[in-house]
């Protein structure tokens, strides 16, 4: 027997409570704060000797002042950013907005290098010959695909 329209929206209607019922029903950042026993400096101080992030920073010329290993580490900016209004600038928030930094110096690094490249090989390509605008090209559309790079997850946060 064919549903009513009555009946079609009674159904649906229930299915988007059951979905918002569940939305709300879902654990937030806020709800890890009472299982984070250990302070994340701990953490860090015990894996210290098995660590190369400082050591990887530096043979590039990047020197990070906070010390992670530090309940409070100094993080002057932290004032001037609207990001950290009302957050406790302990060891876990500043090393999980370094990463949010670190990944958007990255970003952008590579969209100066990239543009960089491509901008040589059409300049490149204007006075070459068929062979070398062929390897040109080939490069170039090398240059023009995205690559993808994984990180965990560093904080739950809701749909």
């Amino acid at each position: 027997m064919a549903l009513s329209n009555a009946e079609k929206q009674r159904r649906y209607r229930e299915r988007q409570r059951l979905k918002k019922e569940a939305r709300s029903a879902r654990p937030s950042e806020d709800d890890l704060k009472p299982f984070l026993k250990t302070p994340f400096s701990e953490f860090l101080k015990e894996r210290s000797s098995n660590t190369m992030f400082h050591e990887n920073l530096h043979w590039v010329g990047v020197e990070v002042e906070g010390d992670l290993e530090s309940d409070h580490p100094s993080f002057e900016m932290a004032a001037e950013w609207p990001e950290w209004a009302g957050v406790d600038p302990n060891s876990l928030n500043v090393a999980t907005g370094m990463v949010g930094v670190f990944i958007d110096a990255a970003k952008e690094l590579s969209t100066l290098i990239n543009t960089y490249k491509l901008q040589e090989i059409d300049r490149a390509m204007s006075t070459a010959s068929p062979a070398d605008k062929v390897r040109l090209g080939y490069l170039r559309k090398q240059l023009t695909k995205r690559t993808s790079h994984f990180f965990p997850v560093i904080e739950a946060k809701e749909d």
